[in-house]
């Protein structure tokens, strides 16, 4: 598998703090089947601003030399979205993309999401670039209002859940929206968000597993290793899964309606 979201760099964001951690997070990465990590190291959130590429890519060729060959280490970037990315991105700091690809990742407030998002999002388009949402599954307003999210994919963005969430690590609501949304087709990633080997390890094959028995082969290849690998060489998706509605969420409410209607 192919993880396009993975923050392993050591002493860069809220991932590992040193080399030992961060080495020990790659090596169990590659034994949960992870042959390559896109490193995607929080920028220009907060305190975590790492705008220097150079820096960046010193610390990604450094692990990978203590790694070995394996997993193979590529890097990107998370970045968290203001209104002006489309200006960062043409100004060549600050935001990297996955593995040198034209896909750019970019993470909400996991409570909200900015008004007149689509406006931006369609100028990075316009320059060539495709935005990649971030775990939108562990999102608020992507939770209650699934069809904001379902416009953006419709406009050209591409979405990643987490692979923690298909197997419940972030509460029944994430994952819950995570199989609703591959359902419906507006899910085109799958990757880790790994942070640390307890709290937050990769999960990536119980996730594969997970999604294999709820949509699929062609599915689960799709979103772990097709799509993925598209990133990788810099390409169009292998597996473009054609949006269909969402059913709204199944309350309290609309279960007592179904039990009047069914009698």
């Amino acid at each position: 598998m192919i993880d396009i979201h993975h923050h392993c760099l050591p002493g860069v964001d809220d991932g590992p703090r040193d080399w030992d951690e961060a080495v020990a997070l790659c090596r169990l990465a590659a034994d949960d089947g992870i042959e390559t990590i896109i490193a995607t190291p929080h920028v220009l959130r907060g305190r975590w601003q790492n705008e220097s590429r150079e820096a960046l890519e010193q610390l990604a060729a450094e692990l990978q030399q203590r790694l070995g060959d394996s997993p193979r280490i590529l890097l990107g970037s998370e970045y968290f979205f203001a209104h002006d990315i489309a200006e960062v991105l043409a100004s060549g700091s600050g935001i990297i993309p996955l593995g040198a690809s034209r896909y750019v990742l970019v993470e909400f407030a996991s409570h909200g999401v900015p008004p007149f998002v689509e406006q931006p999002f369609y100028r990075v388009q316009l320059d060539g670039w495709t935005p990649v949402i971030a775990h939108p599954e562990r999102n608020a307003a992507f939770q209650a209002k699934p069809e904001m999210l379902t416009s953006l994919v419709d406009h050209g963005a591409r979405t990643q859940v987490t692979a923690a969430s298909l197997v419940g690590d972030f509460g029944p609501e994430a994952r819950q929206a995570a199989f609703d949304w591959i359902d419906a087709g507006i899910v085109h990633f799958v990757a880790s968000d790994a942070h640390n080997t307890k709290k937050r390890p990769p999960r990536m094959t119980d996730a594969f597993a997970a999604v294999r028995a709820a949509a699929g082969e062609q599915v689960a290849n799709g979103l772990f290793r097709d799509n993925p690998r598209s990133v990788m060489e810099g390409r169009g998706l292998a597996f473009e899964p054609e949006p269909r509605q969402i059913e709204p969420p199944r309350g309290l409410l609309s279960r007592v309606a179904k039990l009047f209607k069914a009698r």
